[in-house]
């Protein structure tokens, strides 16, 4: 079993149905282990003592249409260790739910609302799920990538996690694309949230061409590469 200290943020935009994750942590690699969505279907997120297989079995269960509260309680009833488990759910049409075992680390915290659910462990204020919560419930305005890493962004400004956060991954899927629109993770690092925002100041102007070229490839614009007139 891995230990990662986290905290992280699971939400859905309501205008147009994508399903997004941001998750730190002071572990390396934590997007390799955390989070998972399916397009359409929903997104989950397994911490604290990780295991990942768990988000197999709730992406299952929210397939066969059921809701978040389902997929937690399926999840649950399938680990052999449920009270170091930390996890949280949101579904394709916004139901959210959570879960934080007893023996979760340190300081430990959950919120869920319509359309977003946070969790998190080590933490150095128990009101930075909530706050981030709240803070993604008002930012409707924003693209859901942006309205992730500022919800987490305010997690930092509070001060975060107990130790140094080294790790960060975001992850964006489209109703209309089986794969996702954005995936990117900084898997070590001093200063994990800046360097993503910088990866995401080059890679976002650009995301919506990457989707172009795997639908539509004779749409796809040009970037002035070496071979490509």
């Amino acid at each position: 079993m891995n230990v990662t200290s986290t905290f992280s943020v699971a939400g859905r935009c309501e205008k147009t149905g994508a399903l997004g994750a941001i998750v730190t942590s002071s572990s390396p690699a934590v997007g390799a282990r955390c989070p998972w969505i399916k397009s359409n279907v929903g997104v989950i997120l397994s911490q604290n003592v990780t295991d990942p297989r768990l988000a197999d079995i709730g992406l299952a269960t929210l397939e066969k249409g059921y809701d978040a509260e389902a997929a937690i309680r399926t999840m649950k009833a399938a680990s052999d260790f449920p009270e170091y488990r930390q996890l949280a759910v949101v579904d394709a049409r916004g139901g959210s739910s959570v879960f934080t075992g007893e023996k979760a680390l340190g300081v430990h915290e959950d919120f869920h609302a319509s359309n977003v659910a946070c969790v998190g462990n080590l933490l150095s204020d128990p009101t930075i799920p909530r706050a981030m919560g709240r803070h993604f419930i008002e930012q409707q305005n924003l693209p859901l990538p942006e309205r992730l890493i500022s919800a987490l962004e305010l997690g930092f400004d509070m001060g975060g996690e107990l130790d140094d956060e080294h790790s960060i991954a975001l992850l964006v899927y489209h109703p209309d694309a089986p794969f996702a629109y954005v995936d990117l993770r900084v898997d070590y690092s001093d200063d994990p949230l800046n360097d993503l925002k910088k990866v995401w100041e080059i890679y976002g102007p650009q995301a919506k061409d990457y989707k172009t070229r795997a639908i539509e490839p004779e749409l796809a614009p040009s970037y002035g590469v070496k071979g490509d007139e």
